[in-house]
């Protein structure tokens, strides 16, 4: 997963700067296209890729509520005794 998200990037940076050059070079319709392509590209599969690839080996215990468990910080803010910064 981490290469096919390198991949993914390289690709998407590459169009970027293609588009760029295309549209410098006087081509403004296709060097528009391949940009706006490239962005869509890096919104809607890039980042969801590199989502899904960070997060599915973090530890999701620390992210979920538990009513179980004790919080000391809480407690000592209702207490009064801290404040909350």
């Amino acid at each position: 997963m981490k290469y096919i998200v390198r991949i993914l990037v390289t690709a998407e940076i590459i169009g970027l700067i293609t588009g760029s050059y295309l549209l410098n070079t006087g081509n403004e319709v296709l060097g528009n296209k391949i940009i706006g392509f490239s962005a869509l590209g890096l919104a809607f599969i890039v980042m969801p890729a590199f989502i899904i690839y960070r997060f599915s080996k973090s530890d999701k215990s620390k992210s979920i509520f538990s009513p179980t468990e004790k919080n000391e910080e809480l407690e000592e803010v209702i207490k009064g005794n801290k404040t909350i910064d």
